[in-house]
This record gives C-alpha cells, structure tokens and sequence, in this order.
C-alpha cells in the first residue's frame, strides 16, 4: 500500500475540519496507479541467456511482497505467453518472487533480472525477466543424486553419440567422468567430437550398475583439442580401478589377444598385458578387420571404460585408430 505524504495528510484534515455533518460522505480521487509485467521462461540450453531453445513458462506462482517484508501484496499465474500481469498496482516498492512449490521438484529459480521493482506515477509498465532452470552440478555431483533428478552439466566430449550404437557419450570435467545415455543432439548438430566442450541436459539413471545421465540433450559450446587417454594396465581397466575411471579414456599398451568371440552386432577382443585379462569390445558402429584380432597378436588400445554390468568393465575403441595391432 502507497504511504500518505504530507501533503495527502494535510488535505484529509482540511476535509474533516470542514465536515459539519458526522454522516457526510468523505471521498478521495483516485490514487495513481501502474503496472508490472513478469515474463517467466525455462532456461533449456543452460545458457543464462534467452535462446531460440528456450520455451516460455506458464502457471507459475508469481507474487508482489512488500519491499521490507514477506507480506504479499498482489499473487499471480503466468500466462500462455508466459507473462504474469499487475495492473492497477498501487505506485511505490515491490519485490518480486516466484513460488518455487508452482515450478516442480526438478527446477530453480536461477535470476530475476528486477527482483526489486519501483512504481512511479506516469511511469509505462514495469517488465520484469524470470528464468527458470535446471540445476547444474558437477559429474561427480550428478553420481550422487537421486535417480530421475534433471541436472545440467558441463564438460568435455571423451567419446562422441557417433561412436557407438547404444547411443551413448562419454562426459569428463574436472571431477570426473560420466557416461550419458540416449544422446540427441540440438541446434542442428549432427555428431560430436572428442574434445568438444558442451552442455547437457539430462536425468539421472543408471545402466549396468553405474550412474548415467540419461535422455541427454547435448548442446556443443565450443571445439577444443582431443583429450589425452591416460596409461593403465589391463588389470586395472577390467576394474576400472575400483570403479573410479569408469567412463573414462585410458590407454592400454602391448596387450597381448588370447581370444576373440562375436556377439551380434559386436565383436569382443581379450587381451591382457600380463597383470590380468581385459575385455576390449569392438562396437559394430565401427569397421575393424575382424579376422586381424588373432590370438598371439599384441595390441596398443585407446579407448572408453564400460561396465559389462557384472563387475567388471570393457574397453571402447572410438574409432578405427584407437586400435593399432603389433
């Protein structure tokens, strides 16, 4: 509510000195009045920005609290646009805020760009930007979260959605690695490359054990050099040393094959470097010489930590050349 100046204090007493009558009527003109307009809109690409990606936000609980308190002035929905309207809001100071119990378990509120709104008579309406997001986490983070929870994250491409038929990537930031799962690719993208830095949005699942971001939307962000596989030997990869690479791109050197078996569509390589046995998995996304994975060959691999859901993990080559056979 506008608080009475002086002046308005002064008048009403004019008024009242000059009531000869208790039952006269005492009338006021109207108070001036504006308007505030809150846009709210969900931020789907985790740019902080306003995109062609982005979609507008409807029913969200919008309110007017006063300016040094929790009281509520005025409460109201978003629209099909998007836009919850104020009209005829009383001038003075508001804060703006959204009801996050309106927005669903999985969403915050990452920034209003005028949470704190000023009415002045005769001023246009007052607009007001709401953006609605997903949280971000770390990879480490998104392990540790609850199973359907929509994160954003943040990293480098290890292995690209191209690589392998299961529709699968693999994610790596400066807490780890990540594999996501049911991969699309937005913004006309048509594949992606080891070393791209990007951005996803995805729910947390698990597949064969492990957590995976699933029904990930990959958004790429900027092209940087390829990421360097790590050494490791054939015992730790088949442990994916203790499930701490799992995910990740290692590197295994003069493994020696001791058996090869097809199974459709893929084909599985053992080798081991005499520390323990390894599984490499050749994906049928890829083409290799089958018939060149013969027992007593040594190999130099790249390539992806997988668990095989059973304890164990294998190593993905991502392309033909991360297999060079000796």
């Amino acid at each position: 509510m506008r608080i009475p100046t002086m002046r308005h204090v002064v008048a009403w007493l004019a008024v009242l000195s000059a009531c000869s009558n208790a039952g006269d009527d005492i009338t006021f003109g109207p108070l001036p009045t504006g308007q505030v307009n809150v846009l709210v809109f969900l931020d789907r690409d985790g740019s902080a920005t306003a995109t062609a990606l982005d979609t507008v936000f409807t029913s969200a609980r919008v309110a007017l609290l006063a300016p040094q308190s929790d009281d509520t002035i005025r409460v109201k929905l978003s629209d099909a646009q998007g836009v919850a309207v104020f009209d005829t809001v009383p001038i003075g100071q508001y804060r703006v805020v959204i009801d996050t119990r309106s927005i669903g378990d999985s969403l915050i509120v990452a920034a209003i760009d005028s949470a704190s709104v000023r009415l002045n008579a005769g001023d246009p309406p007052f607009g007001v930007v709401a953006r609605l997001a997903f949280p971000e986490v770390s990879l480490r983070a998104a392990r540790t979260l609850a199973l359907g929870k929509r994160v954003f994250v943040r990293g480098i491409i290890l292995a690209g959605v191209q690589s392998f038929s299961d529709t699968t990537a693999h994610l790596a930031d400066t807490s780890g690695t990540l594999r996501l799962t049911e991969v699309s690719l937005a913004a006309g993208l048509t594949g992606n490359s080891p070393g791209d830095s990007v951005v996803v949005l995805g729910r947390v699942g698990v597949r064969s054990g492990q957590p995976v971001l699933t029904m990930s939307r990959l958004i790429r962000i900027a092209s940087r050099p390829a990421p360097i596989p790590f050494a490791v030997s054939t015992a730790n990869a088949a442990s994916a040393n203790g499930g701490a690479l799992d995910a990740a791109l290692i590197q295994i050197t003069s493994a020696l094959i001791s058996d090869t078996a097809t199974v459709a569509p893929n084909f599985r390589v053992t080798v081991s470097d005499g520390t323990g046995n390894l599984t490499v998995l050749l994906d049928a996304n890829i083409l290799f010489l089958r018939t060149a994975f013969a027992p007593g060959r040594s190999m130099n691999t790249r390539g992806v930590l997988v668990p095989d859901g059973l304890g164990q993990w294998m190593l993905k080559p991502r392309v033909g050349n991360d297999v060079i056979l000796n």
